[in-house]
């Protein structure tokens, strides 16, 4: 009988041993003097050691930093302890086991999953690094504004007044509103502003309001979330106002900016907030606005074409480019 229940007895440890041989995790169990006991294969094959050769060490001798001998003097347990193990930075459990009242056992458990995780997001977040740096540099390009008040061609009283308008309009955050015709440089002047305003180290975006198709318009100057519509793509995309955040957003031909679009733009302006296309929360956003027409924008709005609203929003500090020839 004797004989039979040892050996009930010895299967019973076998069985428990291959579980915790088969468990993910590396498994140690210590006794209450911190002897090793069982050392899990699992364990063993991180750190490169039989197990069989640990039986009877002290946990000390085998692990970097233990504290199972510790937990099986203070019967405090350690959940999720982190530990560091062979230049790795794990999760650890430290479990006294009770009996009677005594401790005759530390159980201790190091998750493998979490390393294996955050080896998982180290290799993204290596892709992720070299990706900011492409967009880091891409973004200075935005950055810095192409032109500055020098590029500005034509020593005349009126060139001269107008670099001055122009540089004192950099000192505000006011609307810019430059006209001229085609070929007159409003662009240039557009950059000027900005690389001579408090938000030059910040993105100069460009948009020219008659070059994007209406449908689409919207969803670049505002972006959109996910799936926001038929087409769009599966990570959403940020519009060219939350772009040029702390910079400045130039658009160019605004009276060609569609007539619905126009109350969207005003409650920009006058809110400092957005929403993109599917989105259930407003985005803050604190941008520059400089806007460039070659038509008459007072008869726009008598043709119906431009709001009267928006237009004084935008008519704040008009400038107005004479052509080469009158330079």
């Amino acid at each position: 009988m004797e004989s039979t229940e040892m050996g009930f007895f010895v299967e019973k440890i076998r069985f428990y041993e291959a579980i915790l041989d088969n468990i993910y995790n590396g498994v140690m169990i210590t006794d209450p003097d911190g002897k090793i006991i069982f050392f899990s294969k699992t364990y063993g094959n991180f750190l490169g050691i039989d197990p069989k050769e640990v039986i009877g060490k002290h946990c000390t001798e085998v692990i970097e930093n233990t504290r199972m001998h510790i937990v099986a003097k203070t019967g405090i347990p350690e959940i999720d302890h982190p530990h560091r193990i062979m230049g790795q930075d794990m999760d650890v459990q430290r479990i006294p086991i009770e009996m009677n009242g005594k401790i005759i056992a530390v159980y201790g458990q190091v998750m493998f999953k979490d390393v294996r995780d955050v080896h998982a997001l180290a290799r993204k977040l290596n892709v992720l690094e070299s990706k900011v740096e492409f967009y880091e540099k891409e973004l200075e390009s935005l950055r810095s504004s192409k032109y500055t008040i020098n590029n500005i061609v034509g020593k005349s009283e009126k060139m001269v007044d107008l670099k001055r308008l122009a540089l004192k309009a950099a000192k505000t955050n006011s609307p810019v509103l430059l006209l001229g015709e085609s070929g007159t440089g409003k662009e240039l002047f557009a950059h000027a502003i900005h690389h001579a305003s408090d938000r030059r180290a910040f993105p100069f975006i460009r948009l020219n309001c008659a070059a994007i198709p209406k449908d689409l318009l919207e969803s670049e100057l505002f972006g959109y979330e996910p799936g926001a519509f038929t087409g769009a793509g599966s990570k959403g995309k940020p519009g060219k106002f939350e772009l040029a955040h702390r910079g400045s957003i130039f658009l160019d031909e605004i009276s060609d900016l569609p007539l619905e679009m126009q109350p969207k733009l005003l409650r920009v302006l006058e809110e400092k907030e957005m929403e993109r296309l599917g989105a259930t929360r407003l985005t803050k956003c604190d941008f520059r606005l400089i806007v460039a027409s070659n038509e008459n924008l007072e008869k726009c709005v008598e043709q119906g074409r431009f709001r009267k609203d928006l237009y004084y929003r935008l008519n704040v500090i008009p400038i107005q480019i004479p052509p080469l020839r009158e330079r």
